[in-house]
């Protein structure tokens, strides 16, 4: 499924490469966020910072396709094996190809994103002795995500207008689903 994954990125980016030439410079629009995230699995840390940005251009008069990074510290949890301690630290890192969606008459919602992601998912281990009791608790991996963004922002010829950003990133690793809600302060500019 990986490998699928990636060939669809792949493909996806290659039609979108145009012509330097053809691009208006004008055009293009991006967004910063910072806020929360939460982990959704069992025994989940309690969640912490997440930030993200992205930049998009418009492709059709209310849909924009763009690239968004993300970074998500998603806290930490105490195990216990065998009589010893351990501690493990969540974290994720997003890379995703995402179309913005400019709805009317969806009340608050002003933009919708969606679109799929590559999530760089890890579970560290911190132990002070006999972490081989461990080891099956520690993850690093990248797999292929969904991802889908809400974001609630004022309407205006502003050049710069702050919202709130409700967001999710589905990731499928070989072992687990990984599902990442996160909520942000996002400026678009």
């Amino acid at each position: 499924m990986r490998e699928r994954a990636m060939a669809f990125a792949v493909l996806v980016f290659g039609l979108m490469a145009a012509p330097a030439y053809a691009l208006d410079p004008h055009a293009f629009g991006g967004h910063l966020g910072l806020g929360y995230s939460h982990l959704v699995i069992a025994d989940s840390p309690g969640g912490s910072l997440s930030v993200a940005a992205g930049v998009d251009y418009p492709i059709a008069p209310s849909l924009r396709l763009g690239g968004d990074i993300g970074f998500e510290l998603l806290g930490s949890r105490t195990i216990e094996a065998e009589g010893q301690i351990a501690n493990l630290d969540y974290n994720a890192f997003e890379a995703a190809l995402l179309f913005h969606y400019t709805p009317g008459g969806w009340g608050p919602i002003s933009r919708v994103s969606f679109g799929p992601a590559l999530v760089s998912a890890r579970a560290e281990l911190a132990t002070s002795g006999g972490g081989l009791a461990f080891t099956g608790y520690a993850i690093e991996e990248v797999a292929p995500a969904a991802a889908l963004d809400l974001t609630w922002i004022g309407s205006g010829a502003s050049p710069v207008r702050a919202g709130v950003q409700l967001g999710t990133r589905t990731a499928f690793l070989e072992s687990d689903t990984w599902t990442i809600v996160s909520l942000r302060l996002a400026i678009h500019y």
